[in-house]
C-alpha cells in the first residue's frame, strides 16, 4: 500500500475535486476555477498541458468563466491536483453526484471580461471571494451551491439574473439582485430580483459574506430540490431577506436601478487607456490544447499576455494595439463569422441527451443572426436558455431527444424534435420573437 503524508492530502481537502461525467466514454471531468475570468499567458499553456496529458488535448470554456477538461482518470488526480495547487489554481467542489443536500460550495465568481478596461476594476473583490470561501471548511457544506456575478460596465455581460447574487456598479456602489436561478428545481426558473439598496466597495464583501451566512443557516437542508438560494428568497420575499440583512449590517442606502437589458457580449472596442480589446468567438466554448497555446502566443504578441473569459463561452484578447493584425491571424485558426451570442452545455458528457447541445449550436449556427442562442440539455438549465433570445432545453421520451423551445424566456413549444430546430429558427423574426409555425 502506497502511504500518502498526511501534510500532502490536507492542502487538496476542500479545494479540489472532480465531476462525475456518464458520456462520450468519459467518467470524471475537471473544472478549473478562473477568477473573474482573467489569467495570463503562461497560466494558459499549463493549461494546455493538462488537457493534452490528462484529458485528450480537448478544453472547454464554460459559462462561468471556468475552464472544463473531461476523460480525467481518477487515479492521477492527486497529480493533476498538486500540478493545479502550484499554478494558484483551484476546482469547483461538484456536488452532482450526491443525491443529497449541503455539498455545496461557493462557486467561481464571474466578472465582467472588460473590468478595469472599460469600466471600475472590482477584480480584487472577486479574488477576495475566491480566496476566502476556496476550502473554507465553514463554508464547502453549503445546502447549495452558490453563484456570485459582479459588473461594473454598465451592461449585461455576466447574466445578472442567473445568479444567487449579482452585484451591478451603479455610480458609487454595488446594486445587489438576488435569487436567480435558470434550473427546475424548487420554484422553477426564477430571475434575480433587485434588493433596493446600494452596497459600498469597503463593505461589500462583508454584504457577500452575509448573504451567504443567510443561505448556510436558512436555506432548506431536507430536499435538494428545495436548497437552492432562490427557493428561500422566493419564500421569504425580498424585504424579509432585506430586513435580515438590516439586522446583521446596519441600514442600507436606498438605491433605484433600471433594469439592465439581457444578455450583452463586448465584441470589439477601445480601453480607457486608448488600446483595443477583441473577443474571439468560441462556439460552444470548444478548444483544444493547441489552440490554447496558440491564444497564449497571440495574447503576448498583440498585447500584454492576458486572455478573459466571458459568460457566452468566448474569450477576449485585451490590450490590442493592432486588432486588423490579430484578426488576420486568427481567421487561419478560428471562424470569425460564428454568433457571439451562443452557449451549449456539456451534455455530451452528462449522459442526459442523445442530441447534444453543441451539435445543435453547429447546426443552426447560420440560422441565428443576431439572435443569442442557448441550448441546456436538460432541465439544470446550466446554458441559461430563458435568459436567450432562442432557448431550448433538453429531454428524453420513449428513447427519443426532444426540446422545449424558449423565446426571451417564455415557453412557446414543447417536445419539438431536433430536425424541426432550423426551420423553426427560421420562423423567428429578429424584434418581433413570436414562433409562427
Amino acid at each position: 500500500m502506497i502511504e500518502i503524508d498526511a501534510g500532502f492530502l490536507s492542502k487538496f481537502i476542500g479545494r479540489y475535486s472532480l465531476g462525475k461525467d456518464s458520456g462520450n466514454d468519459s467518467s470524471h471531468f475537471l473544472r478549473i476555477k478562473i477568477p473573474g475570468g482573467r489569467l495570463d499567458s503562461k497560466t494558459l499553456r499549463e493549461i494546455a498541458g493538462l488537457s493534452e496529458e490528462f484529458g485528450r488535448g480537448y478544453a472547454e470554456i464554460t459559462d462561468r468563466q471556468d475552464v472544463q477538461l473531461h476523460w480525467i482518470d481518477p487515479d492521477m488526480a492527486l497529480e493533476i491536483f498538486e500540478r493545479m495547487y502550484g499554478l494558484g489554481l483551484r476546482t469547483d467542489l461538484c456536488g452532482q453526484a450526491f443525491r443529497e443536500t449541503c455539498h455545496g460550495d461557493v462557486r467561481n465568481v464571474v466578472c465582467c471580461p472588460l473590468m478595469g478596461k472599460i469600466g471600475p476594476d472590482f477584480s480584487w473583490l472577486a479574488r477576495e471571494i475566491n480566496e476566502f470561501f476556496s476550502g473554507n471548511p465553514e463554508y464547502i457544506v453549503l445546502p447549495h451551491k452558490f453563484k456570485i456575478a459582479i459588473t461594473a460596465c454598465g451592461e449585461d455581460c455576466v447574466k445578472i439574473f442567473a445568479n444567487d447574487l449579482s452585484l451591478v456598479w451603479y455610480e458609487d456602489g454595488f446594486v445587489p439582485f438576488v435569487g436567480g436561478g435558470m434550473g427546475a428545481s424548487m420554484p422553477g426558473i426564477r430571475f434575480a430580483e433587485k434588493l433596493g439598496i446600494k452596497i459600498p466597495p469597503e463593505g461589500t464583501f462583508e454584504f457577500v459574506k452575509a448573504v451567504i451566512d443567510i443561505h448556510k443557516e436558512f436555506s432548506n437542508t431536507e430536499s435538494k430540490a428545495k436548497a437552492r438560494f432562490k427557493y428561500l428568497v422566493h419564500t421569504w420575499g425580498i424585504e424579509r431577506l432585506r430586513r435580515e440583512l438590516e439586522r446583521r449590517l446596519g441600514r442600507f442606502e436606498e438605491a433605484e436601478l433600471d433594469t439592465p437589458g439581457i444578455g450583452v457580449e463586448h465584441i470589439s472596442g477601445i480601453q480607457h487607456d486608448g488600446k483595443n480589446y477583441f473577443t474571439l468567438p468560441v462556439l460552444g466554448g470548444v478548444l483544444d490544447s493547441e489552440r490554447l497555446r496558440l491564444i497564449a502566443s497571440l495574447s503576448e504578441e498583440y498585447g500584454g499576455g492576458e486572455i478573459r473569459f466571458t459568460t457566452w463561452q468566448n474569450l477576449v484578447f485585451v490590450d490590442v494595439d493592432d486588432v486588423e493584425g490579430l484578426k488576420d491571424e486568427l481567421s487561419t485558426y478560428f471562424n470569425l463569422k460564428v454568433p457571439y451570442r451562443a452557449v451549449g452545455c456539456a451534455s455530451d458528457f452528462c449522459g442526459k441527451t442523445i442530441v447534444h447541445s453543441k451539435q445543435i449550436l453547429s447546426s443552426v449556427a447560420e440560422e441565428m443572426g443576431d439572435l443569442s442562442f442557448a441550448v441546456s440539455g436538460c432541465v439544470n438549465g446550466c446554458a441559461c436558455h430563458p435568459l436567450a433570445d432562442v432557448g431550448l432545453v433538453g429531454k428524453i421520451k420513449k428513447g427519443k431527444q426532444l426540446y422545449d423551445l424558449f423565446v426571451r424566456g417564455r415557453l412557446v413549444k414543447k417536445d419539438i424534435n431536433v430536425d424541426e430546430i432550423p426551420r423553426l429558427l427560421k420562423y423567428l423574426e429578429e424584434g418581433v420573437y413570436e414562433v409562427k409555425a
